[in-house]
């Protein structure tokens, strides 16, 4: 059973959808998605850094941290934070992690898509 307890009075209708899909798929719903959680970008970055690289997660924060292209830093290098106009949907932002390129062995990239009203996000990430 998975419990969400919304910060603020906005609940995340993208994690809740990811949520459901893991429950879906069958092997997901035997080992819940870990979830990754920061209210700023400093305790982001330190949980974002510690997360297992292979295993799929769902990283949560504000929309603002994504608006002035900054960077995560682990061990591994720098990972970009960024958002882009959606092409197809102008109300949307597309929102992105992105790992380094040169990194050796396992890293997480991460994506995901909201509304530009949106002050919460929700990315999927994945091992590359």
């Amino acid at each position: 059973m998975v419990t969400l307890q919304p910060r603020g009075s906005v609940v995340n209708l993208s994690v809740l959808g990811l949520i459901a899909a893991g429950m879906i798929a069958g092997t997901a719903a035997a080992q819940p998605v870990p979830i990754i959680e920061g209210s700023s970008h400093r305790e982001l970055q330190e949980k974002f850094c510690a997360a297992n690289p292979n295993i799929e997660h769902v990283l949560i924060g504000p929309a603002t941290l994504f608006v002035d292209s900054q960077q995560i830093i682990c061990d591994n290098g720098p990972y970009k934070l960024y958002r882009i106009v959606n092409a197809q949907d102008t109300d949307d932002f597309d929102y992105f992690l992105d790992p380094p390129f040169y990194a050796h062995g396992k890293r997480l990239g991460c994506d995901g898509k909201a509304g530009r009203s949106m002050r919460t996000v929700a990315l999927n990430c994945r091992p590359l």
